[in-house]
């Protein structure tokens, strides 16, 4: 019976397979954006919108350069439609930048209060693009990322730079306090220089008071460079499923990599948490209770309100794996806080360094009471980062720390900012000090590179590849393989092989001329599942793994471009 299932499901998925390209192309209606005067952005998508008010189902808006220059969208007011809102940024060809969506300036000299406000029960998807807090005078955007207005919301962010959100009013980036029901899917994303006068802000998302506040959390590859407080933050619930893999903080505030005490279900691995919370937490404010909330990079504590009603957890239903991580504290941050602890402020001093794990006791050791808690290879070791941007970035944060502690808890106006975009954006935006092929040599365009030298680290994770982010690694993010001692005359995709696959299949394109080129996956809904390649590459014939073990069975689509040529061609998932 089980064979006579699999063979109808194969004969329906076969003549699935005959959906033309054109019907594809309907069901995806994509809507060119043009950065034309300031408030293009928000009012082509908040009034793109049915009778009710919502995005049109399916509905992809891409924002495309209309010449050789740069392109910078200008948003007026925040992006509050009703529905699934998905954003792509179209690679600029002629410089290989994302384009960038910046706040304008009111005639009041007000910017946007946030970017981005869902309704509730809506996918935010955003992909390819730069968003920048940055205004055209220079000033800073005090507001916040995303804050929405009601429960049950979705964020998918992927391949996006935000930089200089500095989160007046809130500590965090996404404003999810009082919203139930939160999720994110964050991966190949870098949070850049966003940081205020709080040493804890803000953090990527706060997720109190709601009962149950976060479904899953998800952040695979980024990185977290000059930043404010907690990756994520709660008193309470916190997060049902916390994946965090392959990431890197790179010099922090204050307050470690998460607030959640009494995570419950967590796998944190292959990640480097280098400097953070640099500020370190004055001892008086400690409560002196093991794995309490304090400065580990890491804290974990009993279920204390998670034991009664409505969650009624125990301690041995607790899953939390936290291994082959490394941790290090840049010698000019512990420097700075013996010069803080010397200096003798009232009723600051002293100083507590963070530790990388804080529990209570027999945590890691009681079995009985605790089976399911594994912490493994986690080690305190020098990366390696460049030196030079080591010795920049850790002077400017222990300049922010020193300043904070001497006044009254305020660093008056200094932020630790490294390398941020050098001119105000404008319509020929320039991306001072970034790599021509930074897409071959690191995941983002931006002046930094956070590869390191420390060998042992570059194959330390799990899987026999780098700590950390690995788009500092892009010869180990990708399954792309050159085939050797071929020059093509044309460009072409090929059928992928085996078709139909399950779970992993691999597909050949071949291209005649340097050039950016992009290979994407698609549902037959038009929605984007899977980036395989997306980068600059020579003359040659490549094949690429494609794996679908996270994709349900059914008919997909995958797209190739590279300059003008692009061509899409079907494949079928048979699980």
């Amino acid at each position: 019976m089980k064979t006579i299932y699999a063979t109808i499901s194969l004969m329906i998925l076969m003549l699935l397979s005959m959906i033309t390209s054109t019907s594809f192309a309907q069901v995806a209606d994509t809507v060119v954006v043009s950065a034309l005067p300031p408030g293009n952005l928000n009012d082509v998508i908040n009034y793109d919108t049915t009778a009710g008010g919502s995005v049109p189902p399916n509905t992809v808006f891409l924002l495309k350069p209309t010449g050789p220059l740069d392109t910078v969208f200008y948003m007026t007011a925040p992006i509050t439609v009703k529905g699934n809102v998905n954003i792509v940024g179209y690679i600029n060809p002629a410089t290989g930048h994302p384009p960038v969506v910046a706040p304008s300036i009111a005639n009041d000299n007000s910017s946007i209060g946030n970017f981005f406000s869902p309704q509730g029960n809506d996918t935010l998807s955003l992909k390819g693009i730069y968003f920048l807090g940055t205004r055209t005078d220079g000033a800073s955007f005090t507001g916040r990322f995303v804050s929405p207005s009601g429960d049950n919301n979705v964020f998918i962010i992927d391949h996006c730079v935000i930089e200089n959100i500095s989160g007046a009013g809130t500590p965090n980036l996404f404003d999810t306090y009082s919203h139930d029901h939160s999720s994110f899917y964050v991966t190949n994303c870098e949070f850049r220089n966003n940081q205020d006068d709080n040493p804890q802000n803000p953090g990527f998302a706060w997720l109190d008071p709601g009962t149950y506040p976060c479904d899953t959390a998800k952040f695979y590859n980024n990185t977290f460079f000059l930043t404010g407080g907690y990756v994520l933050g709660a008193s309470g619930y916190g997060c049902t499923y916390l994946d965090f893999e392959h990431n890197t903080i790179f010099i922090s505030g204050q307050g470690g990599a998460f607030d959640l005490y009494q995570m419950h279900n967590a796998v944190i691995q292959n990640n480097i948490f280098f400097g953070v919370s640099c500020a370190g937490y004055p001892e008086s404010w400690y409560n002196n209770v093991p794995g309490s909330w304090g400065s580990a990079v890491i804290p974990l504590d009993s279920l204390r309100s998670l034991s009664v009603a409505p969650y009624n957890m125990k301690e041995s239903d607790r899953h939390i794996t936290i291994q082959n991580n490394a941790y290090f504290w840049p010698q000019i941050i512990v420097n700075n806080w013996s010069q803080i602890n010397t200096a003798g402020i009232a009723s600051i001093t002293p100083i507590r360094p963070p530790d990388f794990l804080n529990t209570q006791p027999g945590m890691l050791t009681n079995k009985t009471s605790w089976p399911n808690i594994n912490v493994t290879n986690n080690d305190s070791v020098d990366p390696g980062f460049d030196a030079a941007l080591v010795q920049t970035a850790a002077t400017n944060m222990a300049a922010f720390v020193d300043t904070l502690w001497h006044n009254n808890q305020s660093a008056a106006g200094i932020r630790p900012y490294v390398n941020p975009m050098a001119d105000p954006p404008s319509l020929t935006a320039d991306w001072p000090n970034v790599a021509a092929n930074w897409a071959t040599t690191q995941g983002y365009p931006v002046p930094e590179n956070l590869r390191y030298s420390n060998t042992a680290l570059q194959t330390a994770g799990t899987d026999g590849k780098a700590l950390g982010d690995l788009n500092w690694f892009p010869e180990q993010i990708t399954g792309i393989k050159q085939i050797p001692n071929s020059v093509p005359t044309k460009f072409n995709l090929s059928q992928n092989y085996p078709n139909p696959f399950n779970p992993t299949t691999v597909i050949n394109y071949s291209i005649p001329q340097s050039g950016f080129v992009t290979l994407r996956v698609f549902n037959l809904l038009g929605q984007e599942v899977a980036t395989l390649v997306n980068q600059e590459q020579k003359p040659g014939s490549y094949n690429v793994d494609f794996n679908a073990a996270n994709l349900a069975s059914g008919i997909y689509m995958y797209t190739i471009q590279s300059g003008n040529f692009t061509l899409t061609k079907k494949m079928v998932l048979l699980k």
